[in-house]
């Protein structure tokens, strides 16, 4: 894929996610995903989208694809706060079914 593409697709999903759009951002993140399965920036985004999206169980394997993919010694306070919220919603559809 070329660069110009993929950076303009990331900042696409992020400007949907940031105007609360997911399913548009998780359009794009998941044809990105199948374009450069190994991109953790792409499983960071996703992960939020599905999150946006009321799709916790999609958010938590989005994220620990993240943390599969992204270099030793990196950030990860985002994705881990990430994924408490996921398991938190998750923990309470379970509680309301």
């Amino acid at each position: 894929m070329e660069k110009p593409l993929h950076t303009w697709m990331l900042c696409q999903a992020s400007y949907y996610i940031e105007y609360m759009q997911p399913k548009k951002s998780i359009a794009l993140l998941e044809a990105l995903e199948s374009m450069t399965p190994e991109d953790p920036d792409v499983y960071r985004m996703l992960s939020y989208a599905y999150l946006q999206a009321e799709q916790p169980e999609d958010s938590l394997r989005a994220a620990d694809n993240f943390l599969r993919y992204t270099p030793p010694g990196s950030d990860v306070r985002a994705i881990n706060w990430i994924k408490g919220r996921a398991l938190l919603k998750k923990r309470k559809s379970a509680v309301s079914n």
